[in-house]
């Protein structure tokens, strides 16, 4: 199955999984959700384009079609690409979404609140006439790109409105996520090592490193609920790949058997529900490093010396973060990962001026054309590692902690000690590149090494 394909078809499944109904049957999708889509879904503005440069201005990519062209969106848009929708409150643009279904486009939503709410949750909009498109037709990639990754394709990838979303990064904070480095993930992205759960880890071990304590299990699912708790919205990720090993292991475990689904609909909520009785036998399987599907926190368990963290504490991370989603904790999510590895360069996204609470910052969509890109929010990671710090002062954590210097030279160099483990073995070769915005949205792009 090839990549694109299979992105695709998980993106199709993550959308209707996440698609809500109003009143009147109009299908409907957060603001959150399209925040984070790349290239693959197509965001239509359903105002006026000369209201693209007023007070609440447009989401940068989106195509501008009026109300009375909606028949020929719906001829013209391809069974299965997702359209979102936007008006400035979401109400026509729902009335437009249920007329588009009836009509039989079968992906198609409103976003729920429009521009009002797009805005009022801190994401970002632009106002350059230079950006207003009406034209139907979807840009298409580039075409095969050579491996590596050249300094010009980055560069262009990111100068596509498409592939960068603008959010406040005390909204990013309190709304979002970090998402892995992995390149599999075409949404628009703040990528870190391993994402929530690599930063969750490495400050556990950061904690253990300054203090001298060992945390038992029971510590590290008191930290997983305390860091829900401050910090909102905690991901995960495995891949299809393992999600496919994993579930035949589970079939072929008589303990299990047929209970795992013979579907990856049926597995999956498997996975998500599993009933009382075989949790600790599908912890021994979820435990297992061949089916972790996260490289980054594979590698933290089986080379765990070099990731200088204990590998009991991988282990206890990764059964309270089952129990507790098991248990239906809201904030905790498991998302799969499409396709294969294509990674052609590595990215790391910076700020040029230093960052502060309301700081504008990019999330990049790793899809670059045919290939993809590790993307890592150094600048961003770093900052939010000292709120993380502040919460372990704070006494918020799982044991009190009361050097904060030593919690944040533990925090640095645990940081820099593992992403240079993580990109040596699954980037080594790749060229490096430095990817710098201003304030204004104009960027740099630099090549630091491979």
């Amino acid at each position: 199955m090839s990549n694109d394909h299979s992105r695709h078809r998980m993106l199709r499944l993550r959308l209707e999984a996440d698609l809500e109904r109003d009143a009147d049957g109009a299908p409907l999708l957060s603001p959150l959700f399209v925040l984070h889509q790349g290239p693959d879904v197509r965001v239509v503005d359903l105002r006026p384009a000369e209201e693209a440069g007023g007070a609440l201005g447009y989401i940068p990519g989106s195509v501008f079609i009026s109300i009375d062209r909606l028949e020929q969106l719906a001829r013209d848009t391809p069974d299965d690409l997702p359209v979102v929708l936007v008006s400035r409150t979401g109400r026509n643009a729902a009335k437009a979404a249920l007329r588009l279904q009836r009509s039989g486009l079968r992906y198609v939503a409103a976003m729920t609140g429009g521009l009002v709410r797009w805005r009022g949750l801190g994401f970002g909009t632009s106002r350059d006439p230079a950006g207003v498109s009406n034209a139907l037709e979807a840009k298409t990639a580039a075409g095969p790109t050579d491996r590596p990754l050249s300094l010009e394709q980055v560069r262009d990838h990111v100068g596509d409105p498409r592939n960068v979303r603008w959010v406040k990064l005390a909204s990013m904070a309190t709304y979002g996520s970090f998402s892995c480095i992995d390149g599999r993930d075409e949404r628009g992205v703040i990528g870190t090592p391993g994402g929530d759960a690599g930063e969750f880890l490495l400050s556990l071990a950061a904690v253990e490193h300054a203090t001298g304590s060992t945390l038992d299990e029971a510590a590290v699912q008191q930290a997983l609920l305390a860091r829900i708790d401050t910090f909102g919205g905690f991901s995960r990720h495995c891949d299809e790949q393992n999600f496919n090993t994993l579930t035949a292991a589970l079939r072929g475990d008589p303990r299990i058997g047929e209970a795992a689904g013979r579907t990856e609909v049926e597995s999956y909520e498997f996975l998500r529900r599993p009933p009382e009785h075989v949790r600790e036998t599908l912890l021994e399987h979820l435990l297992n490093p061949d089916y972790l599907g996260c490289g980054h926190v594979r590698l933290m368990l089986v080379q765990s010396s070099e990731y200088g963290i204990r590998g009991e504490l991988v282990e206890s991370f990764l059964r309270s973060f089952y129990r507790l989603w098991w248990e239906g904790a809201p904030e905790l999510a498991l998302t799969i990962l499409p396709g294969q590895h294509n990674e052609a360069a590595v990215v790391n996204v910076r700020l040029e001026d230093e960052l502060w609470g309301m700081s504008r910052i990019p999330l990049v969509s790793p899809t670059c054309s045919e290939s993809q890109m590790f993307v890592n929010h150094a600048d961003v990671a770093n900052y939010l590692r000292q709120r993380v710090v502040e919460f372990h002062l704070r006494g918020l954590g799982p044991v009190p902690v009361a050097d904060g210097e030593a919690l944040q030279k533990a925090t640095e160099d645990l940081a820099t000690r593992q992403l240079t483990q993580t990109v040596g073995q699954l980037a080594k070769g790749l060229p490096i590149y430095d990817l710098v915005f201003s304030r204004d949205g104009s960027y740099e792009v630099r090549e630091t090494g491979a």
